[in-house]
Parts: C-alpha cells; structure tokens; sequence
C-alpha cells in the first residue's frame, strides 16, 4: 500500500525537491501533500491520515516545538522528519525528546536525506554519525553544548519568540499564556542565560547559532 507523505515548507521549490526525493526513496505512487506553515499542517493533519511527516521549522504561523507537539497530539502515530538549516547541536536533542524521528541538516547531501527517509518509513529513529556523536559525549562528559540547553521547552519557546521581537503581550497571545506568565518567563529566562536584556540575548543567541530568523 503506497505510504502518505507530508511535506511542509514555505518555499514552494523546496517543497518540489523534496517530494521528488520521497518518490526516489519510497515509490512514485506515493502519496503527497504539501503545506506551507504549521498551522496548515495541523489542519491536514485533522482531516487526512498520514504515514510521515517532512517539515521545516521556520516557517509562517509555526510555534516550532509547538508544532511537533501538537502535530503528535492529532496524530500519534505520525513519523516526523525535520529538514532545517538550525544547527543539530543547538537543536536536535530538543527535537528528538519532543519525539521526531529524525533531524537533518539541508546543508547534508541528497544521500543523509534519502536514508533519513528510507529509514525513518520503516519505523525506525534515524540519528546520523555526528548525532551519535554529540548525544554520546554529552552524556560522557554530562556537558551542555549551550546554555540554551538549560531552558525547559516552553522557556525555549519563548526565547525564541523574544529573538522575533514579541513583546510580552505578544508571547501571551502566541502561547495562550496570560502576559504576567509571559513575563515571568521573559525573567527566569534572562536569569537562566546570565543576560539583562534583550540586546544581550541577541548576542548570545547569534553567538551559539539560535536565531529565530535563521534561515533568512
């Protein structure tokens, strides 16, 4: 039976590419749709039923930890595969433990990705050699590749959102949190990164590659 396949990005070629890997890898009688932000993805994701999901982190409308949440949250079943430019060292560990199956950076040959697909289709977790790598010295040395490591998911949420400008009222409303929670955050967050505004934590983020406009 042909599997049914997901791709979200918001630039239409990429999303081209990608699909003409997914029927290289998977056959050309597989099944895809295409979205162009997160909340078209969870939209699709309620009305149709998916073998696996490709995604892009950075896109329009797109809580991006939000996004796997809630994506498992519709479909627990689902196989998720991200395909970023956002360095694995800041990013994946994060992603893995929100359950996706697989993290890929764009800038890996068309060889990573194929595999990634082929293995992740057969219903098994695909973490490349430079993974295995990282995740085995963190846990060897109990080291934290960034301080960013230190924050919790929604601490990382918001963080993100503060690097795209939001002010509190805007977390509030994005995360459906009252603005003194999206405050008290905003404090624990400055206190757990060793930073007094924002300016600073725009260095530090620019520093260990956490950019919310990274791909642009």
């Amino acid at each position: 039976m042909a599997m049914s396949i997901l791709i979200a990005d918001d630039h239409q070629l990429v999303r081209k590419g990608l699909q003409l890997v997914v029927k290289e890898v998977l056959g050309f009688n597989t099944q895809v749709q295409f979205a162009a932000n997160g909340a078209q993805v969870i939209k699709k994701l309620r009305t149709t039923k998916f073998d696996m999901l490709l995604t892009d982190l950075n896109m329009p409308e797109t809580d991006e930890l939000g996004l796997i949440v809630d994506a498992l949250s519709v479909s627990p079943e689902l196989k998720i595969l991200i395909i970023t430019v956002k360095p694995d060292k800041v990013f994946a560990t994060r992603f893995f433990r929100a359950g996706v199956m697989g993290y890929v950076n764009k800038s890996e040959p068309d060889e990573i990705l194929s595999e990634a697909i082929r293995v992740i289709s057969g219903g098994k977790r695909y973490v490349s050699q430079l993974q295995v790598e990282m995740f085995t010295n963190a846990v060897i040395n109990n080291a934290v590749d960034s301080p960013f490591d230190k924050l919790s998911n929604r601490e990382f949420e918001v963080t993100m959102l503060l690097l795209k400008g939001f002010g509190a009222m805007e977390v509030a409303n994005a995360l459906a949190i009252s603005a003194s929670t999206a405050s008290t955050f905003r404090c624990r967050i400055f206190e757990k990164l060793e930073v007094k505004n924002i300016i600073e934590l725009n260095q530090l983020a620019q520093q260990h590659q956490v950019l919310a406009d990274f791909e642009n």
